[in-house]
C-alpha cells in the first residue's frame, strides 16, 4: 500500500505561478515524495488522479466532478485500482465564498464530515499570499488540520491526521488535493483578472 494512504502527516506542494498546468506532489514528514497529481488549469470539469509515482503509472485515487459548474459542485471519489466508491465531496457554494466549506459524504450520499476553513477566504482571495488554515470535522473524532505555508513561489499545505482517527486516508488526500487545486485556480484568476 502506498505510504500516502498510511501516513498521518504529509505536505502537498505546488508551484504558485503554474498558469496552464498545476502539478502537485505529496511528501512525507522527512520530505520524501509519496504521491503526485496534475491538473490542467482551464478545464471546465475537474477530473483528477492521485498517483503513487512521479511517472504517473500507479493510480491511487480518482476524483471526478459531477457537473461543469464549480461553485457548488459535488466530486465523486473512487479507488483507482478497484473502482470502489469512497463517497463524495460537496462544495457549499455561498458558504464557501466567506469560508471554504465542503461536506464529506459516504458512498450512500450521507454526510459524515465537514472540511472547514479557519481563516477568512474572502481576504485570501484579494491578497493571495495570506496562508489558509483548515480542519476536517468528523463526529466523535479529533480534528484533522491542514495549514498552508507562507511561500509565494511554492505553495504547500501540511496535513496532520491524529493516529487514532478512523477516516479513510484516501478521502483526506482527495479533499486536500481538491482544496489546493480550487484555491490555486482562484488565486490564478485573481492575479489574471
Amino acid at each position: 500500500m502506498s505510504q500516502l494512504l498510511t501516513t498521518n502527516q504529509y505536505t502537498i506542494r505546488n508551484k504558485f505561478w503554474d498558469f496552464f498546468t498545476q502539478t502537485f506532489s505529496f511528501h512525507d514528514a522527512e520530505g520524501s515524495p509519496i504521491g503526485y497529481a496534475r491538473k490542467k488549469a482551464f478545464k471546465l470539469k475537474e477530473d483528477l488522479v492521485i498517483y503513487a509515482d512521479k511517472g504517473r503509472q500507479i493510480p491511487l485515487i480518482k476524483i471526478k466532478a459531477r457537473s461543469i459548474i464549480d461553485f457548488g459542485a459535488t466530486y465523486d471519489i473512487a479507488d483507482a485500482q478497484t473502482g470502489e466508491n469512497l463517497g463524495s465531496i460537496q462544495r457549499k457554494g455561498m458558504r464557501s465564498f466567506l469560508k471554504d466549506t465542503y461536506f464529506l459524504n459516504d458512498s450512500n450520499g450521507q454526510q459524515y464530515g465537514t472540511f472547514v476553513e479557519d481563516s477568512i477566504a474572502i481576504l485570501r482571495r484579494i491578497i493571495p499570499f495570506i496562508p489558509a488554515k483548515y480542519h476536517i470535522e468528523v463526529a466523535g473524532q479529533p480534528h484533522i488540520t491542514i495549514k498552508q505555508g507562507l511561500n509565494p513561489i511554492l505553495k504547500s499545505s501540511t496535513v496532520m491526521i491524529p493516529s487514532e482517527h478512523q477516516i479513510d486516508r484516501r478521502v483526506v488526500a482527495a479533499m486536500v488535493l481538491l482544496s489546493s487545486g480550487i484555491e490555486g485556480r482562484q488565486s490564478t484568476l485573481n492575479i489574471l483578472g
